[in-house]
């Protein structure tokens, strides 16, 4: 059975070394008004040297700007498609959107910034015509980003990896090449808070990473703020990782077996030296940890509660108010 699906699967790579795949990619954007039109232009200029058979979805994820217009404007002769959400639902949902939407043996997830240089794709297409099913960019520094947010992302793979059922790698992000059997199997997730980085491992595949540097934005500004950053780390840790739970519980027990050991001491003291002293300063200070131990405990539970509150809704993970470019159905 074994040799079968070594033969099948290096037929498939042998197969792969001389196809110019059909190639969509996904861009979500908010707020890229300013540089879309030229990004859009130059995305296409390079795939059309890398296959005859492209095309471009750019979801538009509620954007206050003009972006929309600028992208209905560039389509004129050029491959292009648009997806305008209703609002602003995050980028996992502008992604979700766009695989639901994308046609292409190969799907190419990049931002709308020029941070994800083309000539990454080129390396993309390789690994996959090696028979590989889904290939990711890791960023090989962080020098770009404020050092605050350099050590929350640290603390937030470590905690990730410790209690997450799968591997998740760090660095890795939205920037990757998907084939089209990976595309199908992430449609097929019914879940409502996407994690999309957990979910590309989730569905596992036969996966490699390679390394990227990150480009300077040409134009505009970066919306993903701090609070952005935090939730989407939220969100990650409640849907891959039951670290925050278990974490918790080693705290409890610890406190649990300090608050013996000090009860211990206590009727020790009192039987030997008598208690002639009321501890009022000793009670509060040990009724205030606990109280406030007892919060925060209650306060991660509420997020794993809040999650499944979520998801029991059955509510979409995004609205779409406009289509342009799509064929009618």
């Amino acid at each position: 059975m074994k040799v079968m699906q070594q033969s099948v699967s290096v037929q498939t790579s042998s197969q792969r070394s001389t196809v110019k795949p059909w190639i969509t990619c996904v861009v979500p954007a908010y707020n890229e008004s300013e540089g879309i039109t030229l990004f859009l232009n130059s995305l296409c200029a390079h795939l059309s040297g890398l296959t005859d058979h492209y095309d471009v979805i750019v979801v538009d994820d509620g954007s206050k700007d003009n972006t929309g217009l600028e992208v209905i404007a560039a389509s004129g002769g050029l491959p292009i498609q648009l997806i305008g959400l209703s609002r602003n639902f995050g980028k996992e949902a502008a992604i979700s959107a766009g695989l639901e939407e994308a046609e292409g043996e190969v799907v190419v997830i990049l931002d709308a910034d020029f941070q994800h240089p083309f000539p990454v794709i080129d390396e993309f297409i390789n690994h996959w015509q090696q028979g590989y099913e889904m290939v990711y960019a890791i960023r090989t520094d962080r020098k770009t980003d404020p050092p605050v947010r350099r050590q929350f992302n640290r603390l937030f793979y470590q905690a990730l990896s410790r209690g997450a059922s799968v591997d998740i790698p760090s660095n890795a992000g939205d920037f990757r090449l998907l084939d089209r059997k990976v595309v199908k199997a992430l449609r097929d997730l019914p879940e409502r808070n996407r994690f999309m980085k957990g979910l590309y491992s989730w569905v596992g595949f036969r996966s490699i990473g390679i390394p990227f540097t990150v480009e300077e934005r040409r134009a505009g500004s970066s919306s993903f703020n701090f609070m952005k950053l935090f939730d989407l780390a939220m969100t990650g840790l409640t849907s891959f990782s039951s670290f925050p739970l278990r974490l918790w519980v080693g705290v409890g027990s610890v406190i649990s077996g300090l608050a013996i050991i000090y009860a211990i001491y206590i009727v020790a003291h009192t039987l030997i030296y008598g208690n002639p002293v009321p501890g009022w300063s000793t009670l509060a200070v040990a009724v205030t940890f606990l109280g406030g131990v007892q919060l925060l405990s209650i306060g991660i539970l509420g997020e794993y509660v809040a999650r499944i509150f979520n998801e029991v809704k059955h509510r979409p993970n995004y609205l779409v108010s406009e289509k342009h470019g799509f064929p009618k159905k």
